[in-house]
C-alpha cells in the first residue's frame, strides 16, 4: 500500500513538472509610447480685410453708392477703429463703421471714385488698408456754341473739337437750330455737313451724334462732349415749331407760245 502511494505521488509530480515546462514564459510588455500633441498654430495678430460683395463697375454721377468691408481674424482683444476716405463725391453716412453710403454727385468730373478704408488698433506690422475703385459716368458738357460762321473759321473749330476728344472714349454731339426765317430742312442739311467735316479731320462717325434742335430767332449750333454711357444733351429751342410758316413756293410759269398767223398772199 505504501508503494502504491509513493508511485502515485511521483507520477503526479512528473505530470506537474511537464505542464510547467510546456507553458511559455510571458515576456514583460513595454509601456505604450506617448506621442505629445502637436502645438496648435499661433493665430495671426493681423486681420484680413476684404470689401463685401461686388461693387458696381459703373455708376452715373449723382447715383448713391454703398461700400462695405469685412474684418476677419486678428487679435480678438482688439476693438478695431475704422476710417473711410473717398477721392470724389462725399460720405453721407457710416463713417467709423463697416459700411458707408456715398453721394457720387460731382464725381463724374474725375470719372471715378476711389474708396480707402483704414482699420486701426492692431499690431504695427499689420497691413490695415484696403482700396476699391468705381467708374463714374459724368454728364454731357457743352463746350462751344456759335452762329453762322465762314467756312474756314468753322472748320478750325471742328478740327479743335476732334483733337480734344481723340484720346478719350467720349462722344461728340452737335445740335443745330434753324432760324425763324430759315429754309425747310435747314438743320438736317447742316448736321450732315458738319458730321462730314468732323469725320474728315479724324473723328469716327459712330462717335458723332446729331440733334435737330428746332428753331431759334437765328440759326445756331451747340457742340457737346458726352462721356461714354451718359445721356445725350437736350435741345433748347426758343420758338415753337407751330409758329413757323414757310413761304409757299412760287409756281413756275410756262411761257406761252406766240402764234404767228400767216396772211394769205
Amino acid at each position: 500500500m505504501r508503494k502504491v502511494f509513493v508511485i502515485a505521488s511521483l507520477l503526479y509530480a512528473a505530470l506537474a513538472m511537464g505542464s510547467i515546462a510546456q507553458t511559455p514564459s510571458r515576456k514583460s510588455e513595454a509601456p505604450a509610447k506617448v506621442v505629445p500633441a502637436a502645438n496648435p498654430p499661433a493665430s495671426s495678430p493681423c486681420p484680413k480685410i476684404e470689401f463685401q460683395g461686388q461693387a458696381p463697375q459703373m455708376v452715373r454721377d449723382g447715383q448713391p453708392l454703398t461700400f462695405g468691408v469685412n474684418i476677419a481674424g486678428g487679435d480678438p482683444d482688439v476693438a478695431p477703429t475704422i476710417v473711410w476716405n473717398v477721392s470724389a463725391g462725399s460720405i453721407r453716412d457710416g463713417q467709423g463703421t463697416r459700411r458707408i453710403e456715398v453721394d457720387s454727385t460731382g464725381a463724374g468730373t474725375d470719372r471715378q471714385i476711389i474708396a480707402d478704408v483704414w482699420v486701426g488698433g492692431f499690431a504695427p506690422e499689420c497691413s490695415n488698408q484696403a482700396t476699391i475703385a468705381v467708374k463714374v459716368v459724368g454728364h454731357a458738357i457743352k463746350i462751344d456754341e456759335f452762329g453762322s460762321l465762314d467756312t474756314e473759321k468753322e472748320n478750325e473749330k471742328l478740327a479743335e473739337i476732334a483733337a480734344a476728344v481723340a484720346q478719350s472714349s467720349d462722344n461728340v454731339y452737335v445740335i443745330a437750330y434753324s432760324g425763324r426765317s430759315g429754309v425747310r430742312g435747314f438743320a438736317v442739311t447742316e448736321l450732315r455737313r458738319i458730321k462730314a467735316q468732323l469725320t474728315s479731320v479724324g473723328l469716327q462717325a459712330q462717335r458723332i451724334g446729331n440733334i435737330d434742335g428746332g428753331f431759334r430767332e437765328e440759326a445756331a449750333y451747340e457742340v457737346w462732349i458726352v462721356p461714354e454711357g451718359a445721356d445725350p444733351p437736350r435741345a433748347t429751342p426758343t420758338i415753337d415749331r407751330k409758329q413757323i410758316v414757310y413761304p409757299s413756293p412760287t409756281p413756275t410759269r410756262t411761257p406761252t407760245k406766240t402764234m404767228t398767223v400767216k396772211k394769205p398772199s
